[in-house]
């Protein structure tokens, strides 16, 4: 409470972006914590990303996921960021286990690939990580963010002004956060977007919720 009324709601622009394509991904292979570069056609693929203008002008905060295609998107994209930005594990893409690498082809007849595919939140790939473990630490992730947000110093404190923010990651983790404020949108019915792409969200942190008033997102 500020002067016997409601903190004000803090208001976010989230650019999100799905790192550029790795071999595994045009081989159509699980890629969760498999830690490989991208591809070098794939830097040609992002230069018309590069060339958008929602990375030009000033971010409050930039977010990688630490691992190399990620951090590789990053540096081709904004390579002025790279010193300023917060690489977070919680940002990886879920952790196949001993099916990173193999392909639905390979796996559509192991039972317990069909289990996890009909319902991921009782099955885990063996030796990955289960879907209340990719929850946790991505709510974990948005919470803090949020609250960040809400600690932040203020320059025009009568004026809701968005903090814009960065996000360089993996399809999954958007999809769960796509999921976890666009009404209607669940991670199973929500599309992964494609490799070297972004997906534009404008919330708000109010009372210790994100609640979603704009996107790029259909």
């Amino acid at each position: 409470m500020v002067n016997g009324t409601e903190n004000p709601p803090i208001e976010l622009e989230l650019t999100l972006i799905r790192h550029g394509y790795t071999q595994w991904n045009v081989e159509r292979r699980y890629l969760g914590h498999t830690d490989l570069p991208l591809l070098p056609q794939a830097l040609i693929d992002l230069s018309a990303l590069k060339a958008q203008p929602e990375l030009s002008g000033g971010f409050w905060r930039v977010y990688c996921s630490d691992l190399l295609r990620c951090r590789e998107t990053l540096a081709y994209l904004t390579p002025s960021l790279e010193k300023s930005t917060i690489y977070d594990k919680r940002l990886r893409e879920m952790n196949f286990g001993e099916w990173e690498g193999c392909t639905y082809e390979q796996l559509k007849d192991d039972e317990q690939y069909r289990s996890w595919l009909d319902d991921p939140d009782a099955v885990t790939p063996p030796g990955g990580e289960s879907w209340k473990q990719f929850e946790a630490r991505l709510r974990s992730f948005w919470s803090e963010l949020g609250q960040a947000a809400a600690k932040a110093p203020r320059p025009l404190p009568k004026v809701m002004l968005p903090r814009r923010v960065l996000i360089v990651t993996h399809g999954g983790v958007i999809r769960e956060l796509l999921a976890h404020t666009v009404p209607g949108v669940t991670f199973r019915n929500a599309e992964s977007p494609s490799p070297g792409t972004a997906t534009l969200l404008r919330l708000l942190w109010r009372e210790g919720k994100w609640g979603v008033i704009g996107s790029n997102y259909e």
